[in-house]
């Protein structure tokens, strides 16, 4: 039954996410603990799109008795989604970033930590976080902002959860992760948000989800931001179905920026945290404040270095001077996220030189 996850592998690789391979077959061996073979086997041949199981059986020629079990099974295990559709319930592959991992939050054991912690090492974010259009981006702080610049709504984590129609909040499951393996994070854990941006009550049924009001998501994302931990949600323009709440000590994708030097695991903000110098006092409290080490206040005023600022906007909300704001960079240092998710995926493709078209 190697076969059978080798086939996955190869089919989670072709999905514009990617899913990286490691020369030991470490890759093999988180399938191998997420997936039984006959799991593997069945979400090996399945499709993006989704199908209901009276055309999957007939698409697959196998028996149709028992399916409705297996795949009910494996949607509650995080292995692959389902919903509703006009034509019956549907089920669909899943990418394995964002998508089957994160799903493993509640059956995640130390066994599996472990086994992840060495996939990430190993593959160093490698065909997931290494090719454009990269798959996460910032999205500053809104009190980081100016009254007099434009913002886009996806720039504005508020506008992303306003403009939802369901709200969700799930435990972190990098910071879940790290925690198993004796490395518990210092903020708080449950700060993912889930948003389904067309369809009401998405969460009233997800084990893996907490259904939560508007209110109590934009309560969520302020305690976050005045932790210090950094906005970051899918990098399109519309359709958003979460904001992470990230650290660089357990986020897969900020550990991939920071400690694998990665350059497109993250896209930075149109902006960057600059100091009046006039108002700055020199205190340093930035500096802590600052995960990614961009600020330094050693000459008696703070200066940032634009090749670490990331753009969030979670110093500028500590300076007791007032003396830290975003700006937006110039027009030539700005890449606009593609429009949707779709569009995503087409211009992730065609840069990866995978075609999934057979997947959909």
């Amino acid at each position: 039954m190697d076969d059978a996850y080798r086939r996955l592998a190869e089919t989670l690789d072709k999905i514009p996410n990617g899913f990286t391979h490691t020369q030991d077959g470490t890759h093999l061996r988180v399938l191998e603990w997420i997936f039984t073979p006959e799991e593997a086997d069945l979400a090996g041949r399945m499709k993006l799109s989704g199908e209901t199981v009276e055309d999957m059986a007939l698409r697959l020629k196998i028996p149709i008795e028992g399916l409705v079990a297996r795949l009910e099974k494996m949607v509650k295990k995080g292995q692959i989604q389902a919903w509703n559709a006009r034509k019956g319930r549907k089920y669909g592959l899943i990418p394995f970033i964002v998508g089957i991992y994160e799903n493993q939050v509640k059956r995640m054991d130390p066994e599996f930590a472990q086994l992840s912690e060495d996939y990430l090492r190993k593959s160093a974010g490698g065909g997931v976080f290494s090719a454009e259009p990269p798959i996460m981006r910032v999205v500053p702080v809104n009190r980081a902002m100016k009254a007099e610049l434009e913002i886009y709504p996806y720039e504005s984590a508020e506008e992303i959860i306003k403009k939802s129609k369901s709200w969700g909040v799930r435990e972190c499951i990098c910071k879940h992760q790290k925690g198993l393996l004796g490395e518990p994070c210092k903020y708080q854990k449950t700060v993912c948000i889930a948003l389904w941006p067309n369809k009401e009550n998405a969460f009233d049924n997800d084990e893996l989800t907490k259904a939560v009001s508007m209110e109590e998501a934009l309560r969520i994302l302020r305690e976050a931001e005045d932790a210090g931990l950094i906005h970051c949600s899918m990098n399109i323009q519309t359709g958003h179905d979460y904001i992470c709440n990230c650290c660089t000590c357990c986020c897969g994708v900020l550990r991939s920026l920071v400690q694998y030097e990665q350059p497109f695991a993250l896209v930075k903000s149109h902006f960057f945290a600059d100091v009046d110098a006039e108002l700055c006092s020199g205190c340093g409290t930035c500096n802590d404040r600052c995960q990614l080490h961009a600020l330094n206040s050693d000459s008696g005023v703070c200066t940032v270095d634009r090749d670490r600022c990331i753009g969030c906007g979670v110093c500028t909300i500590v300076c007791p001077e007032g003396a830290l704001t975003l700006k937006r960079k110039p027009e030539g240092e700005r890449v606009e996220p593609p429009g949707t998710l779709m569009d995503w995926m087409t211009q992730r493709a065609v840069a990866r030189g995978v075609d999934p078209s057979d997947l959909l």
